[in-house]
């Protein structure tokens, strides 16, 4: 059995949550189905967006990997804890040291000039969270509030040369008390690889170093080079990636509802874990992809995580902070909440990355 063979019958059996057992039978075209999943060999020729991001076929894979695992006639284990599928709950930390006084009068300025309602409502919520102590673009405690005592995991950006990397001006200054406060109140504390990591050997190793022993990764703008993750992973000494969705829809990019070993194709052999992302707050909301109202989103939220339900799997579904503030995120801190409601539902757990890895691994003893 080839090592590449060996990988994907490998995965499959991860996927219901079994030991590795070479005398498994499966069918080479379907093991050379699932390699090329996993490694997403379907986008070595597609088109790629402004940012270098493939952009996501016409027919996507949906869970095949879950599939083809079903197919082989095998029982699946269930979780230790009972539970019937995993979401982790993540927050990648864009902007920081945001709002302000000087910021609010202004907004109120351009609110009269413009007639304008939406910077009415920014100019008086960024006095309001200034006169209490408040970021507005780190809203942590109605993030705590929304997950319960669940449990999530932030990505820090902690380099930043690109202009897709924000505002240093304000996000370094403000970095060391965020961090302070997710530790504090239990939060997972991640890297955010900045918009150009991928392109500078050893940059995810650099980067990953201000934090302190991080598990995870996840690039920004989800701009990441799969073929080399599992080799910046172990370089950085990271756990886990959870880089591997569409910024432009929900799904299961890489095919597959469950974690995976990254694969390595310089020493043909798997790396860290992948843990996909199967939802971005963004992709629902922003006009330029999505742009659903609240009830919409949760609808297609839902829809993208009925598969991850119906196989028992585990994935990730990210946030971003400002879509937590009770005033400034037009609805879409109601959508996380619902989604935490269906997820009780239906059985499942959410929590950290972290901990939904180590949820996952358990299956397997």
């Amino acid at each position: 059995m080839t090592p590449e063979r060996r990988y994907a019958l490998d995965a499959l059996l991860d996927a219901l949550g079994l030991p590795f057992d070479a005398s498994v039978r499966v069918d080479d075209a379907r093991l050379d189905e699932v390699f090329g999943l996993l490694t997403l060999a379907h986008e070595r020729d597609a088109e790629v967006d402004q940012h270098g991001r493939p952009l996501p076929p016409a027919d996507p894979p949906g869970p095949r990997v879950a599939e083809i695992a079903t197919g082989l006639g095998l029982d699946r284990l269930g979780y230790p804890g009972g539970e019937r599928f995993l979401v982790a709950l993540t927050h990648d930390v864009d902007l920081l040291g945001g709002g302000g006084l000087p910021t609010a009068a202004r907004k109120l300025a351009g609110s009269v000039a413009h007639r304008s309602r939406r910077r009415l409502l920014e100019g008086a919520t960024f006095a309001l969270d200034a006169l209490s102590g408040r970021d507005p673009d780190y809203p942590l405690q109605a993030m705590l509030d929304a997950e319960g005592g669940r449990g999530s995991t932030c990505f820090f950006l902690t380099r930043q040369e690109a202009p897709q990397d924000g505002y240093p001006e304000r996000y370094r200054p403000a970095l060391a008390s965020a961090l302070e406060q997710a530790r504090a109140a239990g939060l997972e504390v991640a890297l955010h690889a900045s918009y150009r990591a991928r392109e500078r050997p050893g940059a995810i190793a650099e980067e990953a170093r201000v934090l302190k022993r991080p598990q995870g990764l996840r690039h920004h703008y989800l701009r990441s080079d799969p073929a080399r993750l599992a080799a910046e992973l172990r370089e950085a000494h990271l756990r886990y990636d959870s880089s591997i969705g569409w910024p432009s829809r929900p799904g299961l990019r890489a095919g597959t509802p469950y974690p995976y070993r990254l694969w390595d194709p310089k020493r043909r052999e798997p790396g860290g874990w992948e843990l996909p992302l199967a939802l971005m707050d963004a992709t629902l909301s922003e006009e330029r992809y999505l742009g659903l109202d609240a009830d919409a989103a949760y609808a297609a939220a839902v829809e993208a995580l009925e598969p991850v339900a119906e196989h028992g799997g585990a994935v990730a579904i990210l946030w971003h902070p400002p879509q937590h503030h009770p005033r400034l995120s037009n609805g879409f801190d109601r959508v996380f909440r619902r989604l935490l409601e269906w997820i009780d539902e239906r059985g499942g757990w959410a929590g950290s990355a972290a901990e939904a890895l180590d949820r996952w691994e358990a299956r397997r003893g």
